[in-house]
């Protein structure tokens, strides 16, 4: 799963048509499509990871189609212990109030 993620990654990053902003928009997407696919099976950490990543990203970018998918992520981090994973459901849950949407 995450293979495929990084050759996405890697195909994005390397197209070389100049719109990165466009780019770094999907790469939101793409890792927090990533995250989501990791926290299903339950590996919690690589699933944090991607989506700390993936956060970043669409904040950087201001992607709001990054942070629709990131409300997957949202909420399947709700049942969560994971520290990692609580602090960034908070992350995420305040991010979310300061841009004034909804989780998807």
């Amino acid at each position: 799963m995450t293979a495929a993620g990084q050759q996405a990654l890697t195909s994005i990053d390397g197209d070389g048509d100049g719109d990165g902003d466009g780019d770094h928009k999907r790469i939101a997407v793409i890792y927090a499509d990533i995250a989501q696919a990791q926290l299903q099976i339950g590996d919690i950490p690589t699933g944090v990871t991607y989506a700390r990543r993936a956060l970043d990203a669409a904040q950087r970018t201001e992607s709001t189609w990054g942070l629709q998918h990131l409300g997957n992520v949202e909420k399947t981090l709700t049942g969560q212990r994971d520290p990692a994973a609580r602090e960034l459901l908070g992350d995420l849950i305040s991010t979310r109030r300061a841009l004034g949407s909804s989780p998807a």
